[in-house]
């Protein structure tokens, strides 16, 4: 594996006195010790030079951040729907003390439009952000890559609930970034099959997008402090799909070393193709041919007239065309994605990465809209006999609920025994926790609760986000549940293994079947280990995933 450390070529202003030490302890924020990281005061303006040219920073919340870092080319024109390529330079120095734009999507009230809306909206949004301890540490440090929930639709790497300081301040380098999105990000036409080069992968724009990120933190972080040799990706939702694909996948092997994948849900045999249906699934080429004639592009000049069409017209039938399941997970193309993940972990040919994955209690706050049970037992292809045998006599919102919770977890689950099958360091989780004066009123912990307890924005609760439902109050007993996550993510991505300093031992995963589940529940007062978690509820899914029905 080649070495970056010759790489450092840094230049900033300003001092680095000694801050006091920290002060703020509680008896389970002792657990999460000994993570500390680089504890510099960082300079006011720091300059460091990537691929492309000179940038500028800034220091804040007692780290480095540097914001707006084109890694892509703007994906306009004849690159639509193509493989990203990479930006052009800059002369002088890029101001980086910003964020950039945010990739075209439909803004969501009470979600998204309150903290998006502020930034302009392009197809010129390839871009990330890079938060750092120190550009000069005694060592380079471990690198952490967070890839983007939202069911490939919607997101942007500057929502406050990413902020990567909290996770930088103990020692990691953290990096967020845009992809396309919607059809923007995923499409097909036969026409753009037919024109593509024999090599050229199809289809799955975003997870492109991914991997040239993951090219440039290979060939830029050390700039920045952070070790390339060192890399976790790590996501939640389609950003925990994409952690999945990306260890199928051949064409990012390599790029990263550790993976974290969080309240994810896949399917393991049955993907979308491009030209071929699956059960409930049309292919996608299918969409192309709809949308060209909804905007009737005559067929002699499909892919001008396609590329020719505005986002915002792009995103006008995205919004009239169902998605099965409401995500736009990713297609098998045959290029850049050859096999199903299922067959892919199943013949032990992922990335040989030590992996966490898992999810949480309440996966099903995803449907609270949903009173009946029947569209995701059809999801599942499973019968009602089959759910009232499993789940014995529950009303239809428990019920969709256990089925959420099985498919998440259950699938992950899945993909961690085929892992710990093939020799490697599995971890596998289960999430509870709810915020503290929200104990008594929930389900459960909501989907991706985890990950704002990992990243140390549990702030971003309140506002106008969504999850303001589930409780805006932190208390310090809920700081201090983070601090412990947060250092299990964080030594983790350090050496491979969460454990370390005085927090409760995260059994490693056992592969061999008369051993049992070995996991870790962050249970709500402090993290426990469980053997043989939902063991006939899982039985029933393994077999599920086995027989190839999902």
């Amino acid at each position: 594996m080649r070495s970056h450390r010759h790489l450092f070529e840094t230049r900033f202003r300003g001092t680095a006195p000694r801050p006091a030490p920290l002060a703020r302890l509680s008896l389970i924020g002792l657990l999460a010790l000994g993570l500390l990281g680089c504890t510099d005061t960082p300079p006011e303006a720091p300059e460091v030079i990537v691929n492309g040219g000179t940038v500028r920073g800034i220091a804040e919340d007692s780290v480095l951040v540097f914001k707006n870092l084109p890694f892509a080319a703007a994906p306009v024109g004849k690159l639509r729907w193509r493989p990203p390529v990479p930006p052009p330079k800059w002369s002088g120095i890029r101001d980086g003390t910003t964020f950039g734009a945010v990739c075209p999507q439909q803004l969501e009230p009470d979600y998204s439009v309150e903290v998006l809306a502020q930034y302009p909206m392009t197809e010129d949004c390839l871009n990330l952000n890079v938060w750092t301890p120190s550009l000069a540490p005694d060592r380079l440090q471990p690198v952490m890559v967070w890839i983007l929930p939202g069911s490939f639709k919607q997101g942007a790497g500057q929502m406050p609930r990413y902020n990567g300081a909290g996770l930088a301040r103990q020692g990691q380098v953290v990096v967020t970034f845009n992809y396309r999105l919607g059809f923007l990000g995923q499409f097909a036409h036969p026409a753009l099959t037919a024109a593509a080069a024999p090599d050229e992968p199809l289809a799955n724009y975003g997870l492109m997008d991914q991997i040239a990120a993951l090219k440039w933190v290979r060939d830029n972080i050390a700039a920045f402090g952070g070790d390339p040799d060192n890399v976790t990706i790590f996501g939640m939702s389609a950003g925990g799909v994409s952690v999945n694909y990306l260890m199928a996948m051949p064409a990012a092997r390599g790029l990263f070393h550790r993976a974290i994948s969080q309240s994810s849900a896949i399917r393991m045999y049955a993907p979308r193709r491009l030209s071929e249906a699956v059960p409930g699934i049309s292919p996608l080429e299918q969409t192309g041919v709809q949308m060209a004639d909804h905007f009737n592009i005559a067929a002699a000049e499909v892919l001008s007239g396609l590329r020719g069409l505005s986002w915002e017209q792009v995103l006008e039938f995205q919004a009239a065309t169902p998605v099965a399941g409401g995500s736009l997970n990713p297609v098998l193309d045959g290029r850049l994605i050859v096999d199903s993940v299922g067959a892919t972990f199943r013949d032990g040919r992922q990335a040989p990465v030590p992996y966490i994955t898992g999810a949480t209690s309440w996966e099903g706050s995803l449907l609270t809209f949903l009173d009946d049970a029947t569209p995701v037992l059809n999801n599942l292809q499973m019968t009602r006999a089959d759910a009232d045998r499993l789940y014995g006599d529950a009303d239809e919102k428990t019920l969709i609920n256990k089925l959420q919770v099985d498919i998440f977890y259950g699938s992950q689950r899945y993909l961690a025994k085929l892992h710990a099958a093939a020799g490697q360091p599995t971890y596998l989780y289960f999430f509870s926790r709810v915020l503290e004066v929200a104990e008594d009123e929930l389900p459960g912990a909501a989907h991706g609760a985890e990950t704002r307890y990992a990243m140390q924005t549990l702030d971003s609760f309140a506002g106008p986000a969504k999850m303001a439902v589930y409780g805006t109050t932190i208390s310090p007993s809920d700081r201090s549940y983070a601090d412990v996550v947060s250092a299990y993510w964080a030594e983790f991505a350090r050496t491979g293994n969460p454990n370390g300093a005085d927090r409760p031992a995260w059994p490693r995963f056992d592969a061999n079947p008369d051993a049992g589940d070995s996991l870790l529940e962050f249970a709500q007062d402090v993290p426990v280990a469980r053997e043989n978690f939902l063991a006939d509820r899982m039985k029933y899914f393994e077999n599920h995933f086995d027989a190839g029905k999902l």
